[in-house]
């Protein structure tokens, strides 16, 4: 080989090596750019309302993290769930929860799950098209562990708060059972417990398959009355009497059964006997929840 060719090839190596380093350099640098405000001790760090992604086999679901103003001094964080289809952003689009929050101190994070119904797990009879949306297991493991290690929020020992509407209102109940340590109170509006209520229904036979055939998932998993001696946390309840999607009467079931087994828990029930299944009604309960877990704030 001639020394042209030689020298050549040094050359050449010693700039892909250069190359790459300022590659990894650039990308490791993108990304303490990201982590940076997040990894401050101070959540008033968060100067600017935040959206983050994160994947669910390799699905891209993008969380809303509303920050609160310089002036506000910070006094807790709140879990907003949507319902079943419905835009993650609604309650703050749709509703005052937002705003009123946030005047208040308090965090927002608004999750997008799509058409997620909370459950543990999907099965074989699952809607593939359905299948492709968040578990409750993948909200816990890998959205609050993220929250919880990026930006301090819903760590143990802060004022942390679940609120949910329609299908988000039993996604809420079903965190606050599993997760009784973090969250101080929850918020359920216009949701559904127990999915035997109904055991015609296509909605849940799309998830679970069909009740005959499988009656201990229907009974048993994601299932907030199954599990109703494990709920301790402190519960707001409410639903509009003229509800033509979810019947009132689950939560009326649900209140009657968990004061029969808690009969000292902390739960409040409105029914508002116009109300219906929109957000004219989600928006007049934004008050009244906002007190309650203004109620159980500690610090």
């Amino acid at each position: 080989m001639s020394r042209f060719k030689l020298l050549f090839i040094i050359v050449f190596v010693v700039f892909l090596n250069a190359c790459n380093t300022a590659s990894k350099s650039s990308v490791e640098d993108e990304t303490l750019a990201k982590s940076f405000v997040a990894k401050s001790s101070d959540v008033n760090n968060i100067k600017n309302d935040t959206a983050i992604v994160l994947y669910y086999q390799g699905t891209p679901f993008e969380t809303l993290i509303k920050s609160i103003d310089d002036s506000v001094s910070y006094k807790g964080t709140i879990l907003a769930l949507h319902g079943w289809n419905l835009s993650y952003n609604d309650w703050c689009d749709s509703t005052s929860l937002c705003d009123k929050a946030k005047a208040m101190g308090y965090v927002v994070v608004l999750p997008n799950m799509g058409k997620s119904v909370y459950s543990s797990r999907y099965y074989p009879q699952t809607r593939k098209d359905w299948a492709i949306f968040p578990t409750r297991l993948w909200f816990q493991d890998t959205l609050i562990t993220h929250l919880q290690t990026q930006f301090n929020l819903f760590l143990a020992d802060n004022n942390n708060f679940i609120l949910g509407l329609s299908t988000g209102g039993k996604g809420a109940a079903l965190l606050a059972l599993e997760n009784s340590d973090l969250f101080k109170a929850t918020a359920v509006l216009s949701g559904d417990f127990d999915q035997t209520y109904d055991t015609t229904s296509s909605f849940y036979k799309g998830f679970y398959g069909a009740y005959s055939a499988h009656k201990e998932r229907w009974e048993e998993a994601d299932n907030v009355v199954y599990s109703i001696k494990d709920y301790v946390v402190p519960t707001y309840l409410g639903h509009g009497r003229d509800d033509n999607v979810v019947d009132v009467q689950e939560t009326q079931l649900f209140h009657k059964i968990l004061l029969s087994n808690h009969p000292n828990s902390s739960v409040k029930l409105h029914i508002d006997t116009t109300a219906k299944h929109n957000y004219k009604y989600w928006d007049s309960e934004v008050d009244a929840i906002l007190n309650f877990f203004n109620s159980t704030v500690t610090k």
